[in-house]
């Protein structure tokens, strides 16, 4: 059960890795003169998700430790 928790909260160590990379990349495009739109939109849409699914583990998480 714990090497469970353990794993849960790696696989958010690689989704906050995914999120800052989607941030930098969305920086990035929308710092030169033309931006690529639906490069912005596909990062846009990672970023969001993977926001969500941090949200979601750590929500959990926090629920079991508080039981």
């Amino acid at each position: 059960m714990a090497n469970d928790r353990l794993r849960a909260l790696e696989e958010v160590e690689k989704e906050i890795a995914m999120i800052l990379q989607c941030a930098g990349n969305i920086v990035l495009e929308l710092s030169k003169d033309k931006h690529n739109a639906s490069l912005l939109d596909r990062q846009l849409v990672q970023f969001q998700s993977s926001v969500s699914r941090v949200e979601n583990e750590l929500s959990g998480q926090i629920r079991y430790l508080t039981q």
